[in-house]
């Protein structure tokens, strides 16, 4: 027998199961699913820069209708008006487009594969209020 190429008493190989072991499939668990380390950091920044913009929206917009005191509403110069009307608009539209956007950026899967998403919501959070404060940059350059 030792000259035998298989030995019955030999402990089991990796390429060779043991005598009398069945031979069943194994059963394996799936892999984890990889998570991002880094999902927060897109939805967090766009939280705290749209409430910073929109409060200094909300804040200068009040103080800067006043621009329009001295001509009235109608004989106003477009370089008043225009950026007056930029900073409502992106305003008006911070209530609707601005929590549906960091909702769907906290919401979407913390996988690698929802970075991109994530982060076009995380954009979209803050435009509207990016909008507001690049009229009253607007208005302070050509209105002032």
């Amino acid at each position: 027998m030792e000259n035998s190429r298989y030995n019955a008493f030999a402990a089991p190989t990796a390429t060779a199961p043991a005598v009398g072991a069945p031979l069943l499939p194994r059963v394996m668990r799936p892999a984890p699913v990889a998570q991002s380390t880094t999902a927060w950091v897109a939805p967090t920044i766009a939280t705290v820069l749209a409430a910073i913009l929109t409060f200094i929206g909300v804040f200068t917009l009040g103080f800067a209708v006043m621009a329009t005191d001295s001509c009235g509403p109608d004989n106003c110069s477009s370089d008043i008006t225009v950026p007056l009307g930029l900073m409502g608009y992106g305003l008006y539209a911070s209530p609707f487009v601005t929590p549906v956007a960091l909702i769907t950026a906290w919401a979407l899967p913390w996988r690698p594969g929802w970075a991109a998403a994530r982060r076009w919501a995380a954009a979209v959070a803050v435009l509207p209020g990016l909008t507001t404060v690049t009229g009253l940059f607007l208005l302070l350059t050509l209105g002032g």
